[in-house]
């Protein structure tokens, strides 16, 4: 890594938090600042160090620029770290990630690059699970292969329309909340922050209601969303007209992908002449049908259903098809990541309340930008974007080696 890779690196890691984020801990008594420490937290996920004990091996091995950028003098012991958590209060996070998205956006390390009409996608996630542990606040599930069962969920917005697929915003959903009513919630939220940088709104069969879509419509947005048995009379009336009429072909395309070659197709139909269809804004149906053919064995097909309101004219149909597969970044970048190489499904530093599990997810999420937008801008590799597990390598070599004095022992 060249020193201007370290150099930006550490730039971008900066983070800026929010006067909302209260100090929990008593006066007298405190070894390390409140800040660096949060820092400290959020850099070592962006690493990959998931674990107290590795957070505080990090602490250690940090360079001397580093430690300067994250305000960390010193080692952080990880039951200290552990103790900071118990008592933190979530308030302020969230400002604290809306104003590291806009820098990144002002800085142009956000861009929509993938897509010139901004897209924001919404879906829920599970981010706490547990079969020992009960959490007040969480939904409880009894019965089942692994007996009784606490978790917590959160829905997230997420700028799939750029190559760095930052999420933006997330709202935890009580035990008895579903994904629409949280939609409802955050969408005024995510608009008054960033609704200059999208145009469209993406989401699965979840978030399809009247009352979501209203409000996309009355926020001056547009929106693609997913088509299941959840709204059984509008699914039926979407394969009924299919079936009867499919539609011109609007665009077909095929890849081959992983063994696999994968053809899709997209038609679609207008709702004016369909009375049922009484949803705000609604122009068109889509159907997406993704055949698979692998090099041995049968091929299978997959049929897919959407409703949108995006307007005749303002997208190609091999724009219309882009945007469909678009609403995967939220999934394939964000919840894969925070999933499988964040460990968010098996490792939480902190379980000991709601707000501590609460806090550790915001402290995720800032370490996943920070990775996101670091990878977006790395040097390609064969043409793809480098992987996760590399740029994570990548970005704990800037924090530990930036600034980093080499001891050289004389011989006597």
């Amino acid at each position: 890594m060249t020193p201007g890779q370290q150099k930006r690196a550490l730039k971008r890691a900066r983070i800026e938090w929010s006067e909302q984020v209260e100090d929990p801990r008593d006066n007298r008594g405190r070894r390390h600042a409140h800040h660096g420490m949060l820092a400290l937290m959020a850099a070592a996920f962006a690493c990959g160090r998931t674990v107290l004990r590795r957070m505080e091996e990090f602490s250690e091995d940090l360079g001397a620029s580093a430690r300067r950028m994250l305000g960390v003098p010193k080692k952080v012991a990880d039951t200290t770290l552990y103790r900071l958590l118990c008592q933190q209060k979530p308030g302020g996070l969230r400002e604290t990630v809306t104003a590291m998205v806009k820098k990144f956006i002002a800085s142009k390390a956000i861009q929509n690059d993938l897509f010139l009409v901004g897209v924001m996608s919404f879906d829920g996630k599970s981010v706490w699970t547990s079969t020992r542990k009960r959490v007040d606040g969480a939904r409880v599930s009894h019965g089942g292969p692994q007996g009784t069962v606490s978790a917590l969920s959160a829905m997230h917005a997420v700028l799939t329309s750029s190559m760095a697929r930052p999420c933006v915003d997330q709202e935890m959903m009580a035990a008895k909340q579903g994904e629409a009513p949280a939609f409802r919630k955050m969408f005024p939220r995510v608009c008054e922050a960033f609704g200059n940088y999208f145009r469209i709104v993406t989401g699965d069969a979840g978030l399809l209601c009247r009352a979501n879509a209203r409000q996309i419509v009355e926020q001056g947005k547009y929106y693609l969303l997913g088509l299941k048995g959840n709204q059984e009379k509008l699914h039926t009336l979407a394969k009924r007209a299919f079936n009867l009429s499919p539609g011109g072909l609007r665009v077909r395309t095929e890849e081959r992908r992983n063994g696999t070659t994968v053809v899709r197709e997209l038609h679609t139909l207008s709702v004016h002449d369909a009375p049922v269809v009484d949803f705000e804004g609604a122009e068109q149906l889509w159907r997406v049908t993704q055949v698979t053919h692998p090099d041995v064995g049968e091929p299978t097909t997959e049929v897919r259903y959407f409703l949108s309101s995006v307007p005749h004219g303002l997208l190609t149909p091999t724009q219309q098809l882009q945007l469909v597969r678009l609403h995967w970044g939220i999934e394939n970048n964000l919840h894969w990541t925070m999933d499988v190489m964040l460990e968010e499904d098996d490792r939480q530093p902190c379980q000991a309340n709601l707000d501590a599990i609460e806090v550790s997810c915001w402290l995720r999420l800032i370490g996943y930008n920070l990775l996101a937008v670091w990878r977006a801008k790395a040097p390609l590799k064969d043409r793809l974007p480098l992987s996760w597990a590399r740029t994570m390598e990548l970005l704990r070599d800037a924090f530990v080696g930036a600034g980093l004095v080499v001891y050289t022992p004389t011989l006597s």
